[in-house]
This record gives C-alpha cells, structure tokens and sequence, in this order.
C-alpha cells in the first residue's frame, strides 16, 4: 500500500509542477507562488496537510506531504488534490477574469491531459485512479 501511495502522490507533484511551470509562463514565478501560498492558506482549514506542501521558485515538492500521508493512509487524498486544483483556478479566475483564466485552465488541460495519458500507458497494475 505504501508504494500506491507513493505514486499516486507523485502523480500529484507532477500534476501541480505541469501547472506551477504553465501558469508561470503568463503569469510569472511570484505570481504563481502567492497563489499557491493563498490556495494552502485557504484549504489548510480543512486540510491540514496542505501546509505540508513545500514551494519555491523551483515549483511544488510533496515529499512531506508524502511522510505524512503514509502514516494515514484513509487521508482522502484524491479529494484533497482536486480541491487544490479547484481553488487555484478560482483564485486565477477571480484575478485575471474568466476570459483570460478559461485561456490558461485549456493550457493547463492540455498538460494535464498528457500527463494522465502518460501515466496512463506507465500504468501496470491498474490500482491507481487517476481523476484529473
């Protein structure tokens, strides 16, 4: 079970990286990381472990995140994932307006996309839901 948990968080890491890296081409690096310092703030309330997450002008690391995580294991972590997501866009959404966040988000679906077809073809044993 550890190893499921590992890829699917990496899976995630990969996930807010493809985003950090997207949205830091039109909206630049510190930009992107007061989003995401605002998108922790907001959902640490309900998830605590979002202050887990560590940022830097080099992107998003889960590997705190990932220490926890393993000695809780019922973590609703899909759910946690997508709430962050969720809330980024809202955030941009509300900033730069929806034309502009809609132009971004079909970016960002792009990468997505890829990566959840790449993890597609490097999935083995099919446990791993991925839901972005």
């Amino acid at each position: 079970m550890p190893d499921l948990i590992d890829e699917k968080v990496k899976r995630y890491e990969d996930l807010l990286n493809e985003i950090w890296t997207a949205s830091e081409k039109y909206l630049g690096r510190a930009t992107v990381q007061l989003l995401v310092e605002r998108v922790v703030w907001e959902l640490s309330g309900e998830y605590k472990e979002t202050e887990l997450l560590q940022f830097n002008e080099n992107g998003i690391s889960c590997k705190e995140l990932l220490t926890a995580l393993k000695e809780n294991l019922n973590f609703p972590v899909d759910e946690m994932f997508a709430k962050f997501v969720t809330s980024y866009v809202e955030i941009l959404s509300r900033l730069i307006g929806s034309e502009n966040a809609e132009k971004i988000m079909k970016i960002l679906r792009e990468e997505v996309e890829k990566l959840y077809l790449d993890s597609k073809e490097g999935k083995e044993d099919g446990k791993i839901e991925n839901r972005y």
